[in-house]
């Protein structure tokens, strides 16, 4: 991009350096006039030692290639009639390649042309320079002792109407037969000589300046697409590279603009100098976005930072110039020169350094880039080949500044496809991505699956085992009853007159009573772990099946072997909110009861849901107890019946579960014992067809006089725990581990736990004092 400007603005090294500054020059010069001695090819001026050559020209053709019948000299001042006789009267210098150029700027050149038409007929020609943008231009018919003034580039008004008609500073030639004009050229650049001279037909002429026309048409249009599709992907993705990439194609566009005159022609045909600090600006703004859309686009910032530092300093550089524009009026001539020198430095070095970025970017990131560095590499290339060409360090080597348009457009469009290809590695990676984690989420939810039946399966085992162990201890006093009556013989032994008789037998028992003893005092009855347990409950929810159903594992087997039914019955959907292991420890016991003192049939629970409560009913077919043993039971006042000798059982299963149901706020009572069998029913409170579920922050809000720990965030609990100003009485922790282990930890520490999933109906039960009614 922006060759245009280099290819007009560059302070090339002088191509062809002016022979008459050389030692020697005008003896070179004698013997090249020497050697012209066709007089149809060489004409001689103003009696001068030096000889011209002809070009010929035939009506409807073009003229061949310019610069062999093109001779120049450098002066310090403009030309008029005086200096112009005697410049044709001393040593001229010729170009000696196909590229008209007359080495660097900064002093006036004087270029002369001779033409005749060698056609039988009258033809008409168009004389032009390529150029439009000139400190100084003048074009002169050097006709014997006249110099006539045929474009004035120095005057405003006839400049611009020449650019308008020609696009660059141009003139007709009209000549008869065997006419001969010779035409001078005097001009100052304040960046470059080069100059394209041609003579064409009106026809091929303005053949191409329509075809430059659409050329420039079709470069600005693709450019302003690749604009609206940078901002569009902008807006899409939010990048900002798109952008400073946006940005550097405008400035592309209007260097595009710029460089083939139409900014001169229609703006700046009188103001030389702003047309270059125009051009310098546009440079410097290209070099300086396109520097920091690489930054942007590779991140060299990361990953290349020395390279993003040497990027820093070319865009401070490029916009400090472009500042120094405004003031170029005020300048000297050498600060001008050392200004537009600096600009090209800059804009070479960035068109050159972001090659290598690409390059390296592309390996860093993969292939994907290549665009990127196609794109930058065809700019520094192209450049590379301008300034080789220009300079004139090959003269075989041709210059056509139309180029730089489509290579620029040619550039931006591989750098938006680089940007295009990248996102579409990001979106491809982003689902390769997504498609794993996917596979990862599906892998941990088959782990979590697993898990939860795992869990599910131990919870299980670990009821069944607290629910034996509760018939255990609901049992105990069954081996107190074997314990007392052992005893009992033992005394009635002992106390006979033949103790000595019968010392084998009374030692026996009284060894059996002491066995027993061992075995009971190792063990926990139902009463004193409900004397140990009342005051702390884990609440949560569980539909009636996780009830009951490890009773039935638990009891089938026993019920089997005396040959006794265990039936259970649910009356539809029930949710129950309650301790779980406790409940189920009270159930055992009565199961216990029901195990010990039937014979036939067997026992059926039957769980149904009654106005918010459930009702629990155990029915068996045992032998059943007196109606004041059955009394004494269902007083409240009693807790416990001790054994006598008169009754079966003590009631310490029933009252142990009845202390149970209690403490988790329900009531148990004896319906009916009769000698056909026992009827038992559990009211408990907080029974629901569904729950609602929710989190610690939405419970802790309906229970504000409390105060809710998640157990389970263990690095923050101690924590939380330490700076809670409340008694344990007043702390709920939430977890969802309902092992015993962690039962008993947390009962040291806090007054209740919760179990999770939570549910809006624990804050409503009855054992929260005060717990709101909003559920």
């Amino acid at each position: 991009m922006f060759v245009l400007a280099m290819l007009a603005a560059l302070p090339f090294a002088q191509a062809t350096p002016a022979l008459a500054d050389r030692p020697g020059a005008n003896q070179a010069f004698r013997s090249a006039d020497k050697a012209c001695n066709d007089p149809t090819g060489c004409s001689r001026l103003g009696g001068g030692a030096l000889q011209l050559p002809v070009l010929d020209l035939r009506p409807g053709h073009d003229a061949p290639s310019l610069a062999p019948f093109v001779r120049y000299a450098k002066r310090s001042a403009p030309i008029d009639r005086a200096v112009a006789d005697a410049m044709l009267a001393a040593p001229l210098a010729r170009v000696t390649g196909p590229t008209i150029h007359f080495g660097p700027p900064g002093r006036h050149t004087a270029v002369l042309l001779k033409v005749r038409n060698a056609g039988g007929a009258q033809g008409s020609w168009i004389l032009t320079t390529g150029r439009g943008s000139l400190a100084y231009f003048r074009l002169f018919e050097v006709s014997g002792r006249e110099l006539t003034l045929l474009v004035d580039g120095t005057d405003a008004r006839t400049a611009s109407d020449n650019l308008r008609t020609y696009q660059a500073f141009s003139t007709e030639l009209v000549l008869e037969p065997g006419q001969e004009r010779l035409i001078l050229i005097d001009f100052l650049s304040a960046n470059s000589t080069y100059m394209p001279l041609r003579i064409a037909t009106y026809g091929t002429f303005f053949k191409e300046r329509r075809a430059n026309i659409a050329m420039v048409s079709g470069v600005v249009v693709g450019t302003v697409v690749l604009i609206l599709l940078n901002f569009l992907f902008f807006a899409i993705t939010g990048y900002r590279e798109f952008i400073w990439l946006a940005v550097a194609e405008a400035f592309f566009a209007l260097n595009t603009l710029h460089s083939e005159g139409y900014f001169t022609i229609f703006f700046l045909a009188d103001k030389p100098l702003t047309g270059v600090a125009v051009e310098d600006v546009i440079k410097c703004g290209f070099a300086a976005t396109m520097a920091q859309f690489c930054r942007s686009f590779v991140n060299t910032a990361k990953y290349f930072p020395k390279r993003d530092i040497a990027l820093k300093g070319l865009i401070s550089a490029a916009l400090a110039i472009a500042l120094l524009q405004a003031g170029l009026s005020f300048y000297p001539r050498w600060l001008l020169a050392a200004l537009h020198s600096a600009t090209w430095i800059v804009t070479v070095a960035v068109a050159f350094f972001l090659p290598v970025i690409g390059f390296a970017a592309m390996r860093q990131f993969g292939r994907q880039l290549w665009p990127l560095f196609a794109g930058w590499a065809s700019l520094a290339l192209f450049i590379l080949y301008a300034a080789i060409a220009s300079m004139g360090l090959f003269t075989w080597l041709p210059i056509n500044w139309h180029l730089a348009g489509p290579v620029g457009l040619f550039e931006a469009i591989m750098v938006t496809l680089a940007l295009g290809l990248n996102l579409k590695k990001i979106q491809t990676d982003k689902l390769a991505a997504d498609t794993n984690y996917a596979r990862s989420l599906a892998e941990r939810v088959r782990i979590s699956e697993r898990a939860a039946r795992l869990a599910e399966e131990k919870a299980f085992a670990l009821a069944t085992v607290h629910s034996q162990n509760a018939m255990l201890h609901a049992s105990g006093h069954d081996s107190k009853q074997v314990i007392l009556a052992l005893n009992s013989a033992v005394e009635v032994l002992k106390r006979g007159g033949d103790a000595d008789k019968h010392r084998e037998l009374t030692d026996l028992l009284q060894g059996s009573a002491a066995y027993l003893s061992g075995i009971v005092s190792t063990t926990i009855s139902g009463a004193s772990i409900v004397g140990s347990d009342m005051d702390f409950i884990t609440l949560s929810s569980f539909p009636a099946e996780a009830l009951t159903e490890p009773l039935v594992m638990m009891f089938k087997t026993s019920f089997a072997q005396k040959k006794l039914t265990l039936d259970v019955e649910i009356a539809g959907e029930i949710m129950i909110l309650s301790d779980r292991p406790l409940l189920m420890r009270a159930l055992a016991n009565l199961l216990g009861n029901s195990y010990h003192y039937t014979d036939h049939g067997g026992a059926r629970v039957h769980v149904a849901a009654q106005g918010g409560q459930v009702a629990v009913t155990i029915t068996d077919s045992g032998k059943g107890m007196p109606a004041d043993v059955m009394a004494r039971l269902n007083d409240e006042a009693v807790t416990r019946l001790r054994a006598d000798e008169t009754n079966d059982g003590s009631g310490s299963g029933f009252q142990s579960a009845k202390r149970l149901i209690e403490a988790l706020s329900g009531s148990i009572r004896i319906l009916s014992s009769t000698p056909a069998g026992t009827e038992i029913q559990i009211i408990l409170p907080h029974a629901f067809l569904a729950v609602s579920p929710c989190s610690v922050a939405d419970i802790a809000e309906l229970l504000p006089g409390l105060h809710l720990i998640d157990f389970d965030q263990r690095d923050t609990f101690e924590a939380a725990l330490s700076t809670v100003p409340a008694p344990k009485e007043q702390i709920i922790a939430c977890t969802y581990d309902d092992t015993s282990i962690t039962r008993g930890r947390l009962a040291d520490l806090v007054g209740m736990v919760f179990i999770k999933p939570l549910c809006r109906e624990m804050a409503a039960h009855p054992r929260l004092k005060g717990g709101s009614k909003e559920v």
